[in-house]
């Protein structure tokens, strides 16, 4: 195999070259991560400072590595500062949270000099990583049509009417929740529904066909990602 390492580093006291080698390799690897990420993620990209955050987190973890090297005191002295770092940035995907791990591996491996581990890895991520992109495991969010309709009484014969309506468009309809609220002295009644159809949703044609049911007081249609918060 080829071996990108380099012969006789004194991992105790490394030249200036070794430094500058361990830097700019976390830097092209990192970048070859951020490019992977860029091409293998279809929907719901992050912005551009996520990228910046990638390439640049490699380059922060190669120089931690090297300034901590075998000591356990700057080891233990170095948990202590980034313990009183707080970091508030939510991630909406997982998987970008996976991405910045592997930038942040890609720099402690090229700081602690494991030059082949660092190429490696990186090369066997990306790889991986398209695959996974080409295969059926590549499954971007799903849209979730909602329905809210308020009706002006408490009459369940407008419930079978929304039913007869969502079997005639094919749609599958799940009833989330019923609210039954007094308003003047009038009780008014609120449907929420969740849609599904194998087909797109025409929401035009759903409104019209919901605007013959009588008694409708409003109707709310938005549509939204099925997204993973973490």
């Amino acid at each position: 195999m080829f071996d990108f390492s380099l012969s006789n580093i004194n991992t105790d006291i490394p030249s200036p070259l070794t430094i500058l080698y361990a830097l700019l390799l976390s830097f092209i690897l990192s970048a070859c991560i951020s490019f992977t990420y860029e091409k293998t993620t279809g929907h719901n990209k992050s912005p551009g400072h996520f990228i910046q955050s990638m390439i640049l987190g490699a380059i922060i973890a190669a120089i931690v590595a090297q300034a901590i090297g075998d000591s356990i005191g700057r080891g233990l002295g170095m948990l202590g500062i980034l313990a009183m770092i707080r970091f508030r940035t939510n991630l909406n995907q997982p998987r970008n949270m996976i991405f910045i791990f592997a930038s942040l591996a890609i720099g402690i491996a090229c700081g602690v000099f494991a030059f082949n581990i660092a190429l490696y890895g990186t090369l066997l991520f990306c790889l991986i990583a398209f695959l996974m992109d080409l295969s059926p495991l590549s499954m971007y969010p799903k849209k979730i049509h909602s329905l809210r309709v308020t009706f002006a009484n408490n009459n369940r014969i407008q419930e079978n009417a929304f039913i007869a309506c969502f079997n005639k468009l094919n749609i599958q309809a799940e009833l989330i929740r019923i609210e039954i609220n007094s308003a003047q002295g009038k009780l008014e009644k609120e449907y929420f529904w969740e849609l599904k159809s194998k087909v797109k949703l025409d929401e035009q044609n759903l409104m019209d066909s919901l605007m013959t049911i009588e008694d409708i007081k409003s109707i709310r249609f938005n549509m939204r990602s099925e997204e993973e918060n973490i």
